[in-house]
């Protein structure tokens, strides 16, 4: 995952880059036009937002679609954790699957070669299972025993819950730092603003998980650093990215952990109008800071703040298509599947099955 801005290149690399650099005709193809050709590895795989820029004047409508879902074991740390352990810690119930799922429009409009304008509003939906967890034995740690047939011993069994409304607005400006017949380097300057809600609350009428809101209730900075090269049917790339929260808590009395991330892909060009990449992805996120400062409940893993965050690597498989000819010439579809290989949670948290990513652009 080198993040390395054009280090330079070898005499044969540079007669790699001239034959490549010509089109159809025998024509040099100029800087600013070969990263806007009908290639589907011109766009990094689904999962990497603000990976390309657009010429001036130019406009691009897409839409974004992920999904992502944890369930399975309970981990503390990199390791699972029984149902009587978490109950020995002191918690009632736990939570046995996550789903959450984004829909988010993509707006760019480039109003000269060195800027690209993106407004990125979203719509979030969430559903969480909980289950009751036994209750500890009398030696105080519960190893050995469980729950008889009928479950007693057992607190409140399962039950879900769901919230679901407009997320956080993205506003964001790429500016180009570099750019030649193989090699592209632009940064991104983003905020995200706090449009999705941070009060959602739960039948009882107590404030809900904190990963169960809408938003984080901040001003947020999202800056990053995205390195892009093409030669022949390959594509390459590397992104910096963080989000650094503005504010010292949100409306609800608390602020999400800060966030750090690096990934790096190829892409191979299958077939003129597809091409397939292996992605690598680390995150590092940092626990919640503050408290609710309105009833809520301390009787899961979500309720508490010291059980967010940790470091997450996962490896990524993507197909990215474009249309080359016809009325729907110019569309691109890409797809791709983030598969988790490390998890280190802060607390408690569950396990990650993977994340789904699908995106649709169209550029004029």
């Amino acid at each position: 995952m080198s993040q390395s801005i054009h280090p330079g290149m070898t005499l044969a690399a540079m007669a790699i880059a001239a034959s490549c650099a010509l089109g159809v005709n025998g024509s040099p193809v100029s800087a600013d036009d070969s990263h806007v050709q009908l290639r589907p590895g011109s766009h990094a795989p689904a999962g990497v937002m603000y990976d390309h820029m657009h010429k001036a004047g130019e406009f691009m409508v897409g839409y974004r679609f992920m999904y992502s879902r944890q369930s399975g074991d309970t981990l503390r740390g990199t390791n699972s954790v029984s149902d009587l352990d978490l109950a020995a810690a002191g918690y009632e119930m736990k939570a046995t699957s996550m789903n959450m799922y984004m829909n988010m429009l993509d707006i760019m409009y480039a109003p000269t070669d060195w800027l690209t304008l993106m407004v990125m509003p979203q719509w979030v939906s969430m559903d969480m299972t909980m289950q009751g967890l036994p209750m500890p034995s009398g030696d105080g740690h519960g190893h050995g025993h469980g729950m008889d047939m009928a479950g007693h011993g057992t607190h409140m069994g399962s039950h879900s819950h769901t919230t679901d409304g407009f997320g956080d607005t993205l506003l964001s400006g790429l500016v180009r730092l570099y750019q030649d017949q193989i090699n592209h380097a632009h940064v991104g300057i983003t905020f995200s603003a706090p449009t999705g809600s941070v009060t959602q609350k739960g039948p009882d009428g107590r404030y809900t998980h904190y990963m169960m809101q809408l938003g984080s209730g901040t001003w947020d900075f999202v800056p990053s650093l995205t390195y892009t090269g093409q030669v022949d049917r390959w594509s390459w790339g590397g992104q910096l990215l963080g989000v650094v929260r503005l504010e010292s808590e949100n409306e609800a009395g608390f602020r999400f952990g800060d966030v750090f991330q690096v990934t790096g892909w190829g892409s191979y060009r299958l077939l003129d109008w597809m091409s397939g990449s292996l992605r690598m992805l680390y995150v590092n996120q940092g626990d919640i800071e503050g408290h609710y400062n309105g009833p809520h409940n301390h009787s899961s893993p979500p309720d508490l703040q010291a059980n967010y965050g940790g470091d997450f690597l996962d490896i990524g498989f993507g197909i990215n298509t474009v249309v080359l000819e016809g009325p729907l010439r110019g569309n691109r579809l890409s797809i791709e599947w983030l598969q988790p290989v490390y998890t280190d949670v802060n607390g408690y948290q569950l396990d990650r099955v993977g994340t789904l990513f699908a995106n649709w652009s169209l550029a004029f």
